[in-house]
């Protein structure tokens, strides 16, 4: 099970503990933005389309992996939708993600393959389906 901690430093400053390997905290500094710009920032936002993206990318290279296909390169972008619900709360009920990914046009019938399956989400994607609707536009750039 992975576990972040949160550490509020002082009033600019807040420390998520990550712990992976690859990134083992995460410092926001506020600082330099007035507090009515922090509150417009939508850092949780920001960092749930980061989670999504880095699950998703993840599994996508597997899946070329597995099927022995080099991805030339791999580019996206993900983006949460908000709207207002019946008592005028707001919630994220769409995730937007667009991946567009490199491969040699030799392996056009695999990238179709896995393009298939990733329609499905990955782990986190798939997860985040139980509450909000998740859209996948899935590319493939000839390089």
């Amino acid at each position: 099970m992975a576990t972040v901690l949160f550490e509020r430093l002082d009033e600019n400053h807040d420390k998520f503990v990550v712990g992976a390997k690859a990134v083992p905290e995460i410092i926001m500094d506020f600082s330099s933005i007035t507090p009515e710009e922090r509150n417009q920032e939508s850092m949780g936002s920001r960092i749930l389309c980061v989670a999504a993206l880095s699950c998703y990318c993840n599994t996508m290279v597997n899946a070329f992996k597995r099927n022995n296909v080099e991805v030339k390169s791999l580019t996206g972008s993900a983006s949460a939708i908000k709207e207002k619900d019946e008592v005028n709360r707001t919630r994220y009920t769409e995730l937007e993600i667009n991946i567009e990914v490199g491969l040699e046009e030799k392996d056009r019938e695999v990238f179709e393959t896995v393009k298939d399956n990733m329609l499905n989400g990955s782990l986190l994607t798939y997860s985040l389906e139980e509450g909000m609707e998740v859209d996948y536009n899935i590319e493939m750039k000839a390089v």
